[in-house]
């Protein structure tokens, strides 16, 4: 496994610091994810790797419908209370 040392700015290794600790993550894994982000954006030269390449989600088989499963979901999350994911959206009317 190759090494990298790089040498930021003061403000810039905070940030990443605070987002390593927001989302209990190590400070390598942080910036780890955002130079695969990065390199698999087609506009940086990479190409889009496939989700089983990535090991940042996964996929399954399911015969309920989208709404179905966000259904379930919102219906398991009565835990959290009145949080905002996990109200319905709001209904958008155009005119």
């Amino acid at each position: 496994m190759g090494k990298l040392i790089v040498k930021l700015s003061d403000e810039l290794h905070e940030e990443l610091r605070k987002t390593a600790v927001a989302n209990r993550r190590s400070f390598k894994d942080i910036v780890t994810a955002l130079i695969v982000s990065y390199l698999s954006h087609p506009t940086h030269g990479g190409s889009r790797r496939k989700v089983e390449e990535t090991v940042f989600c996964g996929s399954w088989e399911d015969e309920r419908t989208a709404e179905g499963i966000i259904a379930d979901m919102r219906a398991e999350c009565r835990w959290f209370g009145e949080r905002k994911f996990c109200q319905k959206p709001p209904t958008i009317i155009s005119h």
